[in-house]
This record gives C-alpha cells, structure tokens and sequence, in this order.
C-alpha cells in the first residue's frame, strides 16, 4: 500500500512539474530552511529549473528533480558569475541570484510601445497598399495598345481616359465617378512630393479645369488612356498644369 502511495504521489508531482512552455515566476522569499541538494524533487526545484532554462543553460526538462543537469547547470552560474558561496548544492545567497537574474532578463523582454505599435500598423498598411497597387499597375499594363474610344469603357471597344482608371481599379475593389472631374473631387489632392505610384494624376487647362487623367507610375510616367487617333500607353507627363489625387487603396 506505501509503494502504491509513493507511485501515485510521484505520478502526480511529475505531471504537474512538466511546464517548460510556461514562463517562470518569481518567488520573493527562499523557500525553507536547508539547501537544495541532489536527489530532490519538488515545485521549488522546478522553479529553479525554469529560471535557468530562461537564462539559456541546459536542462532539458523543469521536472523538478535535482539531478545531473541542474547541478551542472548551477555551477555554470556560479562560474559565471564568478561566485561559488554556495558550492554545487543550492542555498538563499545562489537562489537570490539565479531568481534576480532571471528576474532581470525576463523584465528586459518589454511589451511592444505604442510608438512600435504605430509603426508596425503603418508597415502593414504599406505592404497592403504595395499589393494592391501592383495589381493596379498590371492591369494598366494589360490595357496597353487598347484604341482611344470616347466615352469608352470597355476595353474590347475602346477607352477613355477615365474609363481606362475605372478598369484599372476593378481588380482591388475601388471605383470612382465616371468623369476625370469626379475622379478629382473624390481624391484628396496631394503634392507632386507626396504622389506614389498607383495615385491619380490629372491635366488642367489654362483656366484650371480638369480634363485628363491617369495613373501615377513614378519617374515622371503615367499610364493611361490617351486621346483620340492614339492608344493606351505609359508615356512621359507632358502636361504642365497638373495636380495629383491620393487614391485610398
């Protein structure tokens, strides 16, 4: 009956000591009296144990055994620390320092600032925007070579310019009024400093009318649909009254 005893209150010990995956705690105050010595095994060893396996010496498993590993794994620490009070067993002055340690390395883990929060939203957005703007850019190229059409916007007929743009957007799901002037009055109009690829660029006359417009594709290129007699291309910005619109992909 004692050894069924023994077996099952090891059983259950053992089980309850297999948290490796768990992050340690910090006790406040040195459990007991006596040092820690080979041969035991206890919740308190397997505190130690997690210490040290979070200060990244070996030991395989926290199961609360004070076995070969934990006893080599301490004197490691007492050897780097160049301290050895305590010798290979483990009392107040070496458990203070493996906890404080780990302790310390543990609080050095900050959780993320807000300032990184925001900066990791905003890298996620660009590649969202990245992704989206490629898909734009490929369809453009796809309509290349597609014959001016007034009012066109069917690019197995023929385009204009702003149904060039409405094509162009289908792939990511954004569309805009069916004139360049409604294109303008929905995008927020922004610098030539601030355009990136993928935003709307427009042509205005003397008086500041629109009356063009196309894809933003950076090195002073645009794709679109040009005017009558000549087909969709990228070419040169060659108008000088221009403004460029922010498109929120």
């Amino acid at each position: 009956m004692s050894y069924l005893k023994r077996l099952v209150t090891s059983l259950v010990l053992v089980m309850g000591l297999l948290v490796t995956t768990v992050a340690p705690s910090f006790a406040n105050s040195y459990p007991g009296s006596q040092h820690f010595v080979t041969g035991q095994q206890n919740q308190h060893v397997a505190e130690v144990q997690k210490w040290l396996i979070s200060l990244g010496y070996e030991i395989s498993v926290a199961n609360g055994r004070y076995g070969p590993q934990t006893t080599a794994a301490i004197s490691k620490f007492y050897a780097d620390i160049n301290n050895s009070s305590d010798g290979a067993t483990l009392g107040p002055k070496g458990w203070a320092r493996i906890r404080d340690a780990a302790s310390a390395k543990a609080g050095s883990v900050s959780a993320p600032t807000e300032k990184t929060k925001k900066t990791e939203k905003i890298d996620s957005e660009n590649a969202n925007r990245d992704a989206k703007v490629e898909k734009v850019i490929a369809k453009a190229a796809s309509m290349a070579g597609t014959p001016y059409r007034r009012g066109g916007t069917d690019p197995s007929r023929g385009l204009d310019c702003s149904g060039f743009i409405l094509n162009a957007m289908k792939p990511v799901g954004i569309s805009f009024g069916r004139t360049s002037r409604d294109m303008r009055a929905e995008t927020k109009k922004i610098s030539k400093a601030e355009a990136q690829v993928g935003d709307l660029i427009f042509y205005h006359n003397r008086k500041g009318v629109v009356y063009h417009v196309g894809i933003y594709a950076g090195g002073n290129k645009i794709w679109h649909a040009r005017q009558p007699g000549q087909r969709a291309a990228k070419t040169p910005i060659y108008a000088k009254n221009v403004s460029y619109g922010r498109v929120n992909y």
